[in-house]
């Protein structure tokens, strides 16, 4: 009979106290998310551990009304503004598992030993950036080491810059940095291993390759960067940019069953479903097959956070009213793991 999925979901909810939709991640797509459902309505949960991938980041770029926030700032009004809805809770934990419920959805288990239950799921739980082993590394990322010229680049345009790596994402990232008028040395720690086609963008554009060994990095943050290479000579530059690996700030989606794309990112449908029914995901820690890697930029985190949202409610308002999902279906594994 119509409904009648809807109707058993509600009645499980409502007799646990339950949510509409819990949100692994608290970061721009999960806040947006949240805002977006708030104002349906919709009963939801934000669980958030506190660790943003640009905590160390002194300012947001690129995001329309919010070109050089104070990302905390940011994270901080978001918060605030979601106080205005009462039908969203936010918790200072992670979500520790989940695991399908009985009569539908899903059993959330939180770090601080709480459980809820959920009609649907939205993983916005990020990416941590891994660096290369080059000492210093870590105490100028985000304030003198960068990874993304879209982010950083309009700081440091025209200004003397070093790329580290020797790969063709080394070199794209040089060639990304020359357009803006920037003197470019790309530190390839070693034998340049970019392709000819790379090799000849570098010489085109002139950035300058240097493949002595890079032996330690260090700097006054926000001023100069110093890499100190071998055989015993030191290069002073502006900012120095890395193309770095990511892996998954969580492994929920792993044990969610979710299919991964070959670089580790969890495979979405254009609308945000990954491929397990009633699982979404939104920002960095995902992608579409078509996207060539995760995007890192706020603006777009929010913006997926959003889209997914509108998804999500409009999932469950055809299961509630038609008895079904309607045309909204999970995306189709492809080439994941």
């Amino acid at each position: 009979m119509p409904g009648s999925v809807a109707q058993e979901e509600e009645h499980v909810m409502a007799q646990s106290g339950g949510y509409d939709v819990v949100i692994a991640g608290g970061g721009p797509a999960g806040l947006n998310a949240a805002l977006t459902l708030g104002r349906v309505r919709r009963r939801v949960l934000v669980a958030d551990s506190g660790q943003p991938r640009n905590a160390p980041s002194a300012a947001v770029h690129g995001f329309l009304s919010r070109d050089g926030a104070d990302p905390a700032e940011l994270r901080r009004i978001a918060r605030d503004q979601l106080a205005a809805y009462p039908s969203v809770r936010l918790l200072d934990t992670a979500v520790e598992s989940t695991a399908p419920a009985g009569g539908g959805g899903f059993e959330v288990t939180l770090a601080d030993g709480q459980t809820a239950r959920a009609r649907r799921l939205l993983l916005a739980t990020g990416l941590t950036d891994e660096l290369p082993g080059v000492a210093g590394l870590a105490r100028l990322w985000g304030c003198g080491l960068y990874h993304c010229p879209y982010c950083h680049g309009w700081e440091v345009r025209d200004q003397p810059v070093a790329v580290l790596g020797g790969d063709d994402a080394a070199a794209h990232l040089a060639l990304s940095l020359a357009r803006l008028g920037c003197d470019v040395v790309l530190a390839a720690g070693g034998l340049l291993a970019a392709s000819d086609a790379a090799r000849d963008g570098l010489r085109a554009a002139g950035v300058r390759v240097c493949e002595d060994l890079v032996l330690a990095v260090d700097g006054e943050p926000g001023k100069y960067v110093r890499l100190s290479l071998s055989p015993g000579w030191t290069l002073e530059r502006r900012a120095l940019f890395v193309h770095t690996a990511f892996r998954q700030r969580s492994d929920l989606a792993v044990r969610l069953g979710c299919a991964l794309l070959d670089d580790g990112a969890v495979e979405v449908s254009e609308l945000g479903q990954t491929t397990v029914p009633g699982v979404y995901a939104a920002g960095d820690m995902c992608r579409t097959p078509a996207m060539p890697a995760p995007a890192a930029q706020v603006v777009m985190a929010a913006a997926a956070g959003a889209r997914a949202a509108v998804v999500i409610d409009q999932e469950m308002l055809f299961t509630d009213s038609y008895g079904g999902p309607g045309r909204l279906a999970p995306a189709r594994a492809s080439r994941g793991r």
